[in-house]
This record gives structure tokens, C-alpha cells and sequence, in this order.
């Protein structure tokens, strides 16, 4: 998955009533059921990652970097910033 898709899937999963915290529970139930020991893994730890991302790269980190109200291209900026963010901190890994 690209890094792009992979900001999306992380904003899309933590608006969702599931939340990040929920599927990272259903990836762990789900490797334990094809017998792996190790589950906690940071391949597979997307909750972690995605929280400090959220936390990192929000509204006002865009507000204050940019000087641009919510819209279109408020929109825009966030995802591109969130992207480098996380480019970066796969990068570093």
C-alpha cells in the first residue's frame, strides 16, 4: 500500500466507530488464528503509528503553518503534510 493510501486508510479507521485501536485488536485476533506467537509486531502496528500521526499533523499544526482556514485546500495540505509525516517516520524505521 502507498504511503498516501496508508493516510487515508489510518483517517478513514480513526473516524470509524471501530476506531484504530479496534482493528488493530481484529489484526492481532486474526494472526493468533493462524498460529503465530509473535503478534506484536511494528509491521503490523499501524495504532501506534497512526495516533502520533492524528496527534502530530492536525488542524491547527495546518492552520498555523499555512495561515489557510478549513476548505478544499485546507484539506489538501493536511494530507500532504500527514504524508511527508509519515514518510518520514517509515524512513527513520
Amino acid at each position: 500500500m502507498t504511503i498516501p493510501k496508508q493516510v487515508l486508510f489510518i483517517e478513514r479507521v480513526a473516524k470509524s466507530k471501530l476506531g484504530l485501536d479496534g482493528l488493530q485488536k481484529v489484526v492481532y485476533s486474526d494472526r493468533t488464528r493462524n498460529g503465530e506467537k509473535n503478534i506484536e509486531n511494528k509491521e503490523y502496528n499501524f495504532e501506534k503509528l497512526g495516533r502520533k500521526m492524528l496527534k502530530a499533523v492536525d488542524g491547527n499544526y495546518i492552520k498555523n503553518k499555512y495561515n489557510i482556514e478549513t476548505g478544499k485546500k485546507f484539506g489538501q495540505k493536511l494530507h500532504e503534510e500527514r504524508v511527508k509525516w509519515l514518510r518520514n517516520q517509515l524512513n527513520q524505521q
